[in-house]
């Protein structure tokens, strides 16, 4: 894939053709897809939203300083604990260390310490920080009854690819190699997940830790959850149903991802490579992974990608599970206070590591 000289990024990292005038309205060719719990949204939520609807348009510094975090989220669930940790680099590429946040679950701690989830965020590598997904966080922690170590991993431009990989690998090593005592864990108990971005970074560490001298010597990597993942950068309009169908979806349009791939891989030979597409790791390391939860949004362009990663992991051997949410955008998840398929999708997921954990 080359890319398109439609994509102009200009000095303050927004892309060119600037922001629409309000009100906004959902694309007539798709509004009949999205169901009416997201219109009724949509409707009073994000008519004059310009920074969640053209982030991409908009200059970097001024979404950033917005805290880009999705409305539509539930309050925060009540935790036993929670505080932040710095998390010394031993392994991988970088001087500084790798912050963190830990959500410690009210209840009884078992004998031999509570399960270990480590999150990493949405925000296509440039956006999201350890504040964004604090609520999806907390109710992991609650209904799965475990630690959930949210991970505040590097973001571009400042930082591109692969540096969130490798603070992504930091982190997941920590949790097997921690002392008992640092997070009142049991690290033979580790799992692993992500969304949007974050859902492409737990793929990638998965396939690194499971082919790497690590797994030799440290337990396995028990599960991994992707929620909308990204696993094929190279996809366009062109080349994904999902994205030619839902190119235009409000929140996540086409344009919008190809933004963030701009930022996370400005050399576009790297968008080829299995550390920025896991889609493209080899079968034989297909084979070495943990088993799967997909959570898929209907009204994604990333819905195909997240089908086609299911499909070749079950093609290796490797159990998977996918769950389509219809009629929903992108970002569904983040939604929970106000879309029963938000809460639906927390449901399914905790419910996941619940059975894995116990």
């Amino acid at each position: 894939m080359t890319r398109s000289k439609y994509y102009e990024l200009q000095a303050d990292y927004s892309f060119t053709g600037g922001v629409p005038e309000t009100p906004y309205e959902l694309n007539e060719d798709i509004k009949d897809k999205f169901d009416e719990e997201y219109v009724s949204f949509f409707d009073k939520n994000m008519k004059e939203a310009s920074n969640f609807l053209y982030t991409h348009r908009v200059p970097l510094a001024v979404i950033r300083k917005g805290g880009n975090i999705m409305p539509g989220q539930s309050p925060l669930s009540k935790m036993a604990k929670t505080f932040d940790i710095s998390i010394a680099r031993k392994h991988t590429e970088g001087s500084m260390p790798v912050p963190a946040r830990v959500f410690v679950p009210e209840g009884d701690r078992p004998a031999e310490g509570w399960p270990l989830f480590i999150w990493f965020h949405g925000g296509g590598w440039v956006l999201g920080n350890i504040d964004t997904e604090n609520s999806f966080c907390t109710k992991v922690a609650s209904l799965s009854k475990c630690v959930v170590m949210s991970v505040d991993y590097r973001l571009a431009p400042e930082d591109p690819f692969p540096a969130a990989v490798h603070d992504a690998f930091e982190s997941v090593l920590y949790g097997f190699q921690s002392s008992p005592t640092d997070l009142g864990i049991n690290n033979r108990k580790i799992a692993i997940g992500g969304s949007s971005a974050g859902g492409n970074l737990t793929a990638v560490v998965t396939h690194k830790y499971a082919s790497s001298k690590f797994a030799e010597s440290l337990p396995p990597i028990l599960f991994q959850v992707l929620v909308v993942p990204v696993t094929d950068n190279t996809a366009t309009p062109e080349n994904k149903e999902s994205w030619k169908q839902f190119q235009l979806s409000p929140q996540l349009p086409a344009e919008k991802m190809i933004w963030y791939r701009y930022l996370y891989l400005p050399n576009e030979k790297d968008i080829v490579k299995p550390e920025s597409s896991p889609l493209f790791y080899s079968d034989e390391s297909f084979k070495k992974v943990p088993p799967c939860f997909i959570a898929a949004a209907e009204c994604d362009v990333l819905r195909s990608e997240a089908v086609e990663y299911h499909e070749k992991l079950r093609k290796n051997g490797v159990k998977s599970e996918i769950k389509i949410y219809t009629g929903v955008p992108h970002p569904v998840m983040a939604m929970d206070a106000v879309l029963q398929k938000g809460r639906d999708l927390i449901k399914d997921t905790t419910d996941a590591l619940r059975k894995v954990f116990y």
